[in-house]
């Protein structure tokens, strides 16, 4: 006798139930909560290190925690200080630039604890990590206090703490630690001298005569260095001396070697003042046609006066055809 048909269908459902087990409820999905009314309450039970935690992470589920958890590990820095100066070494990046925004916020009251940690962080062999990353946010919390410490690192073995060091230095801007910065401007690293002709540069620009002429003298010897960086570094340090550097920086451009005459006569154009501009148009009568160069172009930098066009024109009849272009682009674009 042949089954009927709705029997079959009994059958067959049967049959694939018994072959395939029975069929699988969708599971209700638990609640995401919205970043945007996300409740936070729960993070003023958590640790400093429960904190860190999602305020560095990137995970989906910390998205909407991540800004909360900073501004408590900012508010109760008494009790967070002590923890989050031990991830200075950290290898993840992320964690680095969420402690450094940590840090960078709590201000003042980091500054000890910072300086303990880059104390202690120095006398490691191991990684160096710690002592660059404390040595980074000193500088940008920019409190003087710090000197001395980061100064007692500027002869560390390991030439990126000596840039960091000299970084440091530089953004706090504290006339008092010129002396170490000239030393690493002495550097057998170029990073090194890099770092600490930008960071004179830095005390320049914030006091023009923090610098005696020691420190000129020494700026200038940097003019001819090997390296770049270095050269327009201390380019910007002597020029940011105003015209205290101007007799040193005309025997510069008259006698100096190929890279200090040229950035001995761009300093002169930065500095711009009515007696560096008198410099700068005695350069262009010279016999040598790369030093009338670098001052026309000097002068272009410095936007020229009334007396600058004039000579200017006279020099866009040069016989060097690279004076005469430059002389004629400037007084084109003025």
């Amino acid at each position: 006798m042949r089954p009927r048909p709705s029997s079959l269908i009994v059958f067959c459902a049967l049959f694939l139930v018994a072959v395939l087990g029975p069929p699988v409820r969708a599971q209700a999905q638990p609640a995401q909560t919205s970043p945007a009314t996300g409740d936070t309450s729960e993070l003023s039970s958590l640790s400093p290190e429960e904190l860190f935690l999602r305020a560095s992470s990137s995970a989906l589920q910390f998205q909407h925690l991540r800004e909360p958890s900073r501004r408590l590990l900012v508010r109760d820095y008494g009790t967070s200080l002590p923890y989050l100066v031990t991830k200075l070494d950290s290898e993840d990046a992320r964690e680095r630039h969420a402690l450094e925004d940590i840090l960078k916020k709590i201000g003042e009251p980091a500054v000890r604890p910072l300086i303990e940690a880059f104390e202690s962080e120095l006398r490691r062999d191991d990684t160096s990590r710690g002592a660059r990353m404390a040595a980074g946010i000193l500088g940008r919390l920019g409190d003087d206090y710090a000197v001395p410490s980061l100064e007692s690192g500027a002869s560390h073995d390991e030439w990126k703490v000596r840039s960091s060091v000299a970084s440091a230095l530089g953004r706090i801007a504290d006339p008092g630690a010129s002396d170490a910065i000239l030393e690493l401007l002495s550097d057998e690293n170029e990073i090194v001298r890099k770092s600490a002709a930008v960071a004179l540069a830095r005390i320049a620009e914030d006091d023009a005569n923090a610098l005696d002429e020691t420190a000129t003298a020494r700026l200038a010897r940097a003019l001819g260095d090997s390296y770049y960086a270095v050269r327009y570094g201390a380019s910007r340090a002597i020029g940011a001396c105003g015209e205290r550097a101007l007799p040193l920086l005309e025997s510069l451009a008259r006698e100096g070697g190929e890279h200090s005459r040229l950035l001995a006569t761009r300093a002169l154009g930065t500095i711009g003042t009515g007696k560096a501009r008198h410099i700068l148009r005695s350069l262009t009568e010279s016999d040598d046609w790369t030093l009338r160069a670098h001052a026309a172009r000097a002068l272009a930098r410095a936007g020229p006066s009334g007396r600058d066009r004039h000579r200017l024109r006279d020099l866009a009849g040069d016989p060097h055809p690279l004076v005469s272009s430059i002389a004629g682009d400037t007084l084109e674009a003025d």
